[in-house]
């Protein structure tokens, strides 16, 4: 079984998707090609007159997300999803990649219950250990303070996601109200 993103080419017109898109789809190559156990892998991709498509693994456990909706995780699961999540992260750092967008809606769980990254839609490559990035994106219950502030952030992003995502597995809840979301500064 596989699931199949799509992309309607009349929003092809913005350089950008089409950018996220390829990379996206690269992403998902880099991890079918390299057997990375901890991301989902691409099948193949392919376009129609109106739309493109990205054929990807399908996850049968679905999604963090949809194990959460009854509360914590048991301490083990919180360990495990833990680890498979940090060598995600890692394989990505690795290969100059960061997430900027990791939550529980984007692990998924495989049949045999490994967790796995997905949606790469806001990636950035080439990002080097010190690289900065400004263009604010992801979650703001997930968002590390220096994106809130609209300040120039590195890959160290996806580590506080991590950590965020790793309480919520832990407490069953994510904090709606982050030390920088303070009403009156908006």
């Amino acid at each position: 079984m596989l699931a199949i993103k799509l992309v309607d080419k009349a929003s092809y017109y913005e350089n950008e998707i089409i950018e996220r898109l390829f990379l996206e789809r690269d992403i998902l190559r880099l991890a079918r090609n390299s057997r990375n156990p901890f991301l989902v892998s691409l099948f193949c991709s392919f376009q129609s007159e109106h739309h493109a498509y990205i054929a990807m693994e399908f996850a049968a456990g679905g999604s963090l997300a949809s194990r959460l909706e009854n509360g914590a995780l048991p301490y083990e699961s919180t360990l495990f999803y833990s680890a498979c999540i940090v060598l995600g992260i890692k394989f990505l750092h690795e290969n100059r990649i960061v997430h900027r967008d990791l939550k529980p809606d984007n692990v998924v769980i495989d049949s045999a219950g490994y967790a796995k990254l997905a949606d790469f839609g806001v990636c950035r490559a080439g990002i080097e250990y010190r690289s900065e990035m400004s263009y604010p994106c992801g979650d703001w219950r997930y968002a590390a303070p220096e994106i809130l502030r609209e300040d120039p952030y590195n890959r160290s992003v996806d580590w506080w996601a991590l950590g965020v995502t790793m309480y919520e597995m832990a407490v069953g809840e994510v904090s709606t109200k982050h030390p920088l979301m303070d009403p009156i500064r908006l």
